[in-house]
């Protein structure tokens, strides 16, 4: 019985595929603010930043972000916000 070689040829593949970076465009701290109906000071000061614990990008002196994970951060942090005033009332009716 003979086999048959299947004759498969590869298939060139591009060096470089192009990545789509088109919803990750780079804002600034007042864009940010509007986009996300939050204190501007949240962005602009570096403690409250870190305290809140925000994501960012530094390039040179410029800080900017990118809506989506600040989308993401809102999420989260808003949901913290919400455990935590669940776990802090005590009491009740009967309190």
């Amino acid at each position: 019985m003979k086999k048959n070689k299947s004759n498969i040829s590869a298939q060139k593949q591009p060096r470089h595929i192009p990545a789509d970076f088109s919803d990750d465009y780079l804002v600034t701290a007042e864009q940010a603010s509007a986009a996300l109906n939050l204190p501007l000071y949240y962005f602009i000061d570096a403690r409250k930043r870190t305290e809140l614990g925000i994501p960012y990008y530094s390039i040179n002196r410029m800080v900017r972000y990118r809506i989506r994970e600040l989308h993401k951060w809102q999420v989260r942090y808003a949901a913290e916000q919400i455990r935590y005033a669940n776990s802090s009332q005590t009491g009740g009716v009967d309190a």
